[in-house]
């Protein structure tokens, strides 16, 4: 067992408390050098968290007690803070006011000092609280694309920069967007962005799907055609539904043909699933309005003619309701066993049909 007299003695003053776990050293320091109080009772925040840097980073914070609380009560917070974050621009004294009243662990002002020399500064330097989220966010500019880091730095908005950085490494890997495609004017916000996307992708031509489309069907051949089309039918296939950028993506990575036939008023979606199978998802007008009695049957005729194999459903679907049919199988029979007779075989057993 640990005796008690190890223990660094726990400061409970709250002009040290603010020191966090330096509390103790500081209170160190204040006994050689007395002095330090009037000095430190007026420091602000951005002082005090300059001290608490210094004393975690430092070189010179290794140095006497008495040659240390010399040095913090002679220098100039800044100073203290140039030794500790050395290469940090001179903003970063002021932004230290929005880090909070306690100075914070060694490793909080390491990421601080390694944010504020990096080039996303402005980013942390401007930010209304300095604290873990924002750093965590400054990070994260660093390894998105160069150019959604530029946006996002000015708009802080840490959950969308993560997605707009996946939607721009997909298009990139299209050839959609090129080395400064993503500059916007001045003031440009969120928007402006997801509309310079939304274009980008509209430029990738859907693949061949393999397959002659019967007529009156025409195969829709990018996501603009099927944004204007979704919109047209006021349907779930207009990007601002939930899940309609799903068959967006499909129709560019060939998992999903989308037809349409003009003259009869038809929107038609089919899944690819593998081994040259799909399933017919869905086939209606304007506002999901019903096919025409025999339209259905008529365009599965014409692909069928055309080698295309369809499936009445999809084998998630179906593994999901036979597996499901099996497990009431078995307790409506566990229940008429129960009925009977006190059985002594597994419950975990399959049971022969």
């Amino acid at each position: 067992m640990t005796d008690e007299n190890d223990q660094p003695p726990r400061e409970r003053a709250p002009l040290l408390l603010a020191f966090g776990e330096h509390a103790g050293r500081m209170a160190a320091l204040i006994r050689v050098r007395p002095i330090l109080i009037a000095r430190l009772i007026v420091a602000p925040r951005e002082a005090v968290h300059s001290i608490g840097a210094f004393l975690h980073l430092a070189p010179d914070a290794c140095r006497p007690e008495a040659e240390v609380a010399g040095l913090i009560n002679d220098s100039d917070p800044r100073d203290l803070l140039a030794a500790a974050l050395p290469g940090s621009p001179s903003r970063l004294y002021r932004a230290l006011d929005r880090v909070g009243d306690r100075v914070r662990g060694q490793e909080f002002y390491r990421r601080v000092g390694k944010v504020a020399a990096g080039p996303f500064a402005d980013a942390m330097l401007e930010a209304k609280a300095i604290d873990d989220a924002c750093l965590t966010y400054c990070e994260a500019l660093s390894g998105m694309d160069p150019e959604v880091a530029a946006i996002f730095a000015t708009l802080r908005d840490q959950y969308h920069a993560e997605f707009a950085d996946s939607l721009v490494a997909f298009l990139r890997a299209y050839g959609a967007v090129g080395e400064n495609d993503l500059r916007l004017p001045p003031r440009s916000g969120l928007p402006a962005l997801v509309r310079r996307l939304t274009r980008a992708l509209g430029q990738i031509p859907a693949p061949d799907p393999g397959f002659e489309v019967p007529a009156p069907y025409r195969l829709i051949t990018s996501t603009d055609e099927l944004q204007r089309l979704g919109r047209e039918f006021q349907n779930c296939l207009a990007l601002h539904h939930w899940g309609a950028a799903e068959h967006h993506l499909r129709l560019i990575d060939g998992s999903g043909v989308y037809l349409v036939a003009d003259e009869l008023r038809l929107l038609v979606a089919l899944h690819r699933i593998g081994g040259g199978l799909w399933v017919l998802e869905q086939c209606a007008g304007p506002k999901n309005e019903a096919p025409p009695a025999g339209a259905q049957a008529a365009l599965l005729k014409g692909l069928a003619a055309n080698g295309v194999k369809v499936l009445a459903t999809d084998p998630q679907t179906a593994l999901a309701r036979l597996y499901g049919a099996t497990r009431r199988h078995r307790r409506l029979q566990a229940d008429d066993l129960n009925d009977t007779e006190d059985g002594d075989g597994d419950d975990g057993e399959e049971i022969a049909a």
